[in-house]
């Protein structure tokens, strides 16, 4: 059974990371496709450990209950690179202090309004509904 948990979240955090680093042409926070695939996996191995298991079960395994957890912490992390990304300097001759004061004044507004970050929204809402409408 242990086997099984570790290998499926093994599995969706590989896919996460490839789906998330296709997508953004960004490797997460830390720049580093592996590093973001092992912190993936990790939360995911012990969110199965310590979540409850509620979803469809294939080799006794919530599968799905993973992939959410996995989905919901990409969002996260795709949302905090796409801030850390608009967040750089650009220097000029002409402008060097306009530039580097409005690229730190943009760098809230872009992890506000990201895309990723919405969607992370979106998802917590949605999960939170749902959770919501099977507890009562």
């Amino acid at each position: 059974m242990v086997f099984y948990t570790f290998f499926y979240a093994l599995t969706i955090a590989f896919l996460l990371a490839l789906l998330i680093t296709g997508l953004t042409k960004d490797k997460g926070p830390w720049n580093n496709f592996w590093a973001l695939f092992l912190v993936l996996s990790l939360i995911i191995w012990v969110a199965s450990l310590w979540i409850a298991p509620v979803g469809p079960m294939w080799n006794g395994i919530a599968w799905l209950d993973l992939l959410v957890i996995g989905i919901v912490i990409t969002l996260l992390l795709a949302a905090t690179g796409e801030a850390k990304k608009h967040s750089s300097t650009y220097r000029t001759k002409e402008g060097e202090v306009d530039l580097v004061a409005e690229s730190k004044k943009d760098t809230t507004a872009i992890a506000l309004f990201g895309v990723f970050f919405w969607l992370f929204v979106g998802t917590l809402v949605v999960l939170l509904v749902v959770g919501l409408t099977n507890y009562f």
